[in-house]
């Protein structure tokens, strides 16, 4: 029989997969994203994955690049107002009575925004691919390693959205404070992480500072699980 815990991610998930927001994720914007990426002037597609800024853009390149400047916006926010909104309508005091953690929840919530969108963001990566090939790109294998990082950095960026989205919803008492902290506050301390790559510095440290991401959103995790579980409901 499966423990109370796994009952609520799996709901979670289920509440989630089936929301507009996610299936305007998962089907509309890859969609618009592959016509964009045709109706882009010759000059900027006429290259491959990682042959640099002369070499073109190719449809995983362009792919990556949508879903990784939304896609951690998108996760922040939807956890974030999914518990305020709950919080606000005195949801969390039918969890009183159940044998459950209360810093269950949120996890719960976590693992499914980020699941929900991570998936979202595979299959657009996986889309720009397939336009690859079909329009004669090889694949090679550097271009595949890059890739393959492409998809970790955006997961890394989707995870540590999330938790700041959770730590936000946890500790705002009111959506619009909540989106407000996410979009001016939340979002830069996302890509902090990541900084040193942009920058060009560390270069070869890429695993080490998807490593300190996992920390740091383990660490969100742990002081939102903290605050929610002494927070009056």
């Amino acid at each position: 029989m499966a423990s109370a815990t796994a009952l609520l991610v799996r709901d979670e998930l289920i509440g989630f997969a089936k929301s507009k927001v996610m299936l305007v994720l998962w089907v509309v914007l890859p969609l618009i994203a592959i016509v964009g990426y045709f109706l882009l002037p010759a000059t900027l597609t006429g290259g491959g994955l990682g042959d640099g800024l002369g070499g073109g853009l190719s449809a995983t390149a362009f792919m990556g690049f949508l879903e990784s400047s939304l896609s951690g916006t998108v996760a922040a926010l939807m956890v974030a107002v999914d518990i305020v909104s709950e919080k606000n309508r005195k949801v969390y005091e039918l969890f009183v009575i159940r044998p459950i953690r209360r810093e269950a929840i949120i996890w719960a919530k976590f693992i499914a925004v980020f699941s929900c969108v991570t998936v979202a963001c595979v299959v657009a990566m996986a889309l720009g691919i397939a336009v690859d090939v079909i329009r004669g790109q090889p694949m090679t294998g550097p271009m595949i390693y890059d890739a393959v990082k492409s998809v970790v950095a955006l997961t890394g960026v989707i995870a540590l959205s999330a938790a700041v989205g959770v730590f936000f919803g946890v500790v705002a008492r009111s959506i619009l404070v909540a989106v407000i902290l996410i979009l001016y506050v939340g979002q830069n301390l996302a890509i902090v992480p990541m900084l040193p790559m942009y920058l060009g510095i560390l270069p070869g440290h890429f695993w080490v500072l998807m490593a300190v991401s996992g920390a740091l959103v383990g660490v969100l995790l742990w002081i939102s699980g903290l605050l929610f579980r002494r927070a009056e409901l």
